[in-house]
Parts: C-alpha cells; sequence; structure tokens
C-alpha cells in the first residue's frame, strides 16, 4: 500500500521515452522529478510516479477506474541512464522500456523465499557460536561455526 493505493506488479511492460523538457526541469537525486518520472507524469497524467535505480511505481487506474500503484523493473540499459543523470552528466533524449517484473522479482515471491525477518518485524535468526580446536595441520587452529550441539570433537 502507498498512501492507501495497493501497489500490484505490471502486467505489461511500458516505453519511456522522456524529451529535453523533461529532462530540462529534472532534479538529480529525486525518484519523483528524474526525466523518467516527469515523463510519465506527462504522458500517463499520472499524480504520483516513483523511479528507483532497479524499480518503478506509477499511480494509474485499474480496470474499474480505482487508483493503483504498478511497480516496474528497470533494466540495466535504463539504470545507466539514471545513474549518469544523477552524477550530472549530460544526458540527451531516449526511449526506454520498464518492464514487468519477472516472477523472481516479485513481492509476492520475495515475501514468500525471504527467510530472514529483520529485528523490527520478527525474531532474528538464531546465533551460531565459533568453537576453536587445535589441530596438527601446521596452519593454527580449526574454526567451526554452529550450534553447541552441532559441533563436537572428537579427540
Amino acid at each position: 500500500m502507498f498512501r492507501n493505493i495497493p501497489v500490484r506488479e505490471a502486467r505489461a511492460s511500458i516505453h519511456v521515452q522522456p524529451n529535453q523538457a523533461d529532462i530540462k526541469g529534472a532534479t538529480q537525486e529525486d525518484p519523483s522529478n528524474c526525466a523518467y518520472a516527469r515523463c510519465l507524469k506527462r504522458t500517463l497524467e499520472a499524480p504520483n510516479v516513483f523511479v528507483f535505480k532497479s524499480i518503478a511505481y506509477v499511480q494509474t487506474l485499474d480496470e474499474k477506474g480505482n487508483p493503483i500503484m504498478e511497480r516496474y523493473n528497470v533494466r540495466k540499459y535504463a539504470r545507466d541512464y539514471i545513474v549518469k543523470f544523477d552524477s550530472g552528466e549530460k544526458i540527451e533524449a531516449g526511449g526506454f522500456v520498464f518492464h514487468k517484473p519477472p516472477n523472481s522479482k516479485t513481492l509476492k515471491y520475495k515475501q514468500e523465499h525471504y527467510k530472514y525477518q529483520s529485528p523490527h518485524t520478527g525474531p532474528a535468526p538464531k546465533k551460531t557460536k565459533m568453537i576453536a580446536f587445535p589441530m596438527r595441520s601446521g596452519k593454527g587452529k580449526v574454526h567451526l561455526f554452529g550450534k553447541e550441539d552441532q559441533i563436537k570433537a572428537k579427540m
């Protein structure tokens, strides 16, 4: 959700072609006022657009006319354009495509497959203990990581 607007994955790719006016009025390091964002606001009459280095969010209307934020994948060639602009390099007008995210980059996939939870959202992973065992390898000690019941030295 973004300001009570649901977010969904884009269902199709979108062509983005910033012109010189978009570039001239753009602000460096501002995801809502970069050349891409200005172009999308102009061409789609989108009230909210946020373009980050790997993901873009565009507010549009769904099939029933309700506002929705669509999430797009920003690929390397478009990302390079953002990085050049943000670093102060002169850029020219050009056309790019924001893509429908592949399954492995969807929010649903990440929620299902991302196992670590931050300390703010749930329990942190159990800490492992390091135990050093002297070994006669000529290279010093061997360090084993894991829980104490998983690490057993045979003497």
